[in-house]
Formats: C-alpha cells, structure tokens, sequence
C-alpha cells in the first residue's frame, strides 16, 4: 500500500530534518562541552522530543509499506490459506495496537495539558508534542486498517495471486 505521495514525502522531510536537527545539535553540544566547556543548555531535553517525533512521523510510512520487524521462522513454510490469515490478523492486531496507542497518547496530552507540563530547561510545553505523537500514532492505525482491508478484498478478486 503506498501512502498519498505528498503525505509521505511531508513525513520522510519531516523526519529527515528532526534527525538532521538532532545531529547538528549534537555537534555543538559536544564541541560546547569539551573544547569550551560550555554545552548547550537544554540540549538533552530538545533531542528527546525531536527523537520522538522522528520516530512516530516514519510510523505511517514503515507500516504503509508493511517494513516493520518481522520473524517469519515458521510462517514462511505455512501453505498459503493460514499464512495469508495469519498475515491478515497480524496485521489487525496491528491496527488495533496502534489506535490504542493513539488513545493512550491522547490521555497523556489532556493530563500535560491539564497540569502544564513543560520541560525544565527550556520550557517546552509537552502536550502539544503527545498530541503529535498522538496523531501520528492514529495515522498510523488507519493506514494498519486500510492494509487489513485492502489485502482482503485483493485476495478476493479473480486471479489475485497473478499480479504478485
């Protein structure tokens, strides 16, 4: 299943330019520390929130192309009719994982949100930023779902395995 190109190419930048912002101010912070002994304030704070946004912006992208971590010791020698279920229930186990996820984010947001909590250092609100990961886990979920579906009414169609 491939997402809508501009989504996915909004997501890859996003997650490009989170991973390339962590870098850099990885650099400076470890220049600052050791040769001016001077790091940069806040800096552990900023690179936790942007890994974790990196991480859940390439969520809807890894699970549209169906890349996540996968042992298939045992389910590659299974004859095609349980193999395709068990796919097919993994899958929804999936879907369903990751709308809890979303659900549990979104309980964290509103309890930040309630007490505002923010970051020592910096003073980053951190609602907005479960909110996000919220969204992005929801995404997510729907894109597991549309798989789920997708992969059934495929399979449903004449000569479905033709085209694999």
């Amino acid at each position: 299943m491939k997402l809508l190109p501009l989504t996915s190419a909004l997501l890859i930048a996003i997650a490009g330019v989170l991973l390339m912002a962590m870098m850099l101010l990885t650099v400076v912070d470890v220049v600052g520390r050791y040769v001016f002994n001077s790091p940069v304030p806040g800096a552990f704070e900023a690179t936790e929130i942007m890994l974790a946004l990196a991480i859940f912006a390439g969520l809807p992208i890894v699970t549209a192309r169906g890349d996540h971590v996968t042992v298939r010791l045992l389910v590659d020698r299974m004859p095609d009719g349980p193999r395709f279920l068990l796919d097919r229930l993994v899958e929804l186990v999936v879907a369903v994982l990751l709308a809890g996820a979303a659900y549990l984010l979104y309980q964290r947001g509103a309890a930040l949100s309630r007490y505002g909590d923010a970051t020592v250092l910096l003073h980053i609100p951190l609602a907005p930023v479960a909110y996000a990961l919220m969204a992005l886990s929801a995404a997510a979920s729907v894109v597991a779902a549309a798989r789920f579906v997708l992969q059934i009414l495929a399979a449903r169609r004449p000569n479905a395995g033709a085209d694999r």
